[in-house]
């Protein structure tokens, strides 16, 4: 496994990559959202576990979701609510573990062309970083010495 040094405090990192994505044109937010959910995520979990992916989510954003936003940050324009359809996040420790699930014979096969059934992938966009977790399940997330949370092991 390659391992890059954790920015912070000099040890292991996971890594994420987030994908902001929007729906095919055409498609309503319903179908859109129980498609994710119901038949894409569903194709890609097995490969993801197989190629020692730590996590898979999915965050949906409906119309009805962003409206919390006005909630939570009444003073925020509206224009800064991002429009994104939902975020998913990968995490892994090593970027070839990602790789290798884009090599996989199924992911081409099955997953690729499955993109065009529900993704608006001109518009989508993609960001990696280095992924800390502070909080799980409700508790303060300590470091594996037992010291302050740090949350650069993903602990």
């Amino acid at each position: 496994m390659a391992v890059i040094s954790g920015p912070v405090f000099g040890s292991e990192c996971l890594f994420a990559l987030t994908i902001c994505a929007y729906r095919k044109p055409g498609m309503d937010e319903e179908a859109y959202h129980q498609y994710v959910s119901e038949k894409h995520a569903p194709a890609l979990t097995d490969l993801m576990v197989q190629n020692k992916i730590v996590g898979y989510t999915v965050q949906h954003n409906t119309s009805e979701t962003k409206k919390m936003m006005g909630q939570m940050f009444a003073e925020l324009p509206e224009s800064n609510v991002a429009d994104y359809d939902c975020f998913i996040h990968i995490v892994f420790k090593d970027v070839q573990d990602f790789i290798n699930v884009k090599n996989d014979p199924h992911y081409k096969q099955v997953v690729i062309p499955d993109h065009g059934k529900f993704a608006d992938q001109k518009r989508t966009k993609m960001v990696t970083g280095w992924f800390e977790r502070h909080i799980a399940e409700g508790q303060a997330v300590a470091a594996e010495d037992g010291t302050k949370a740090n949350g650069v092991n993903g602990h």
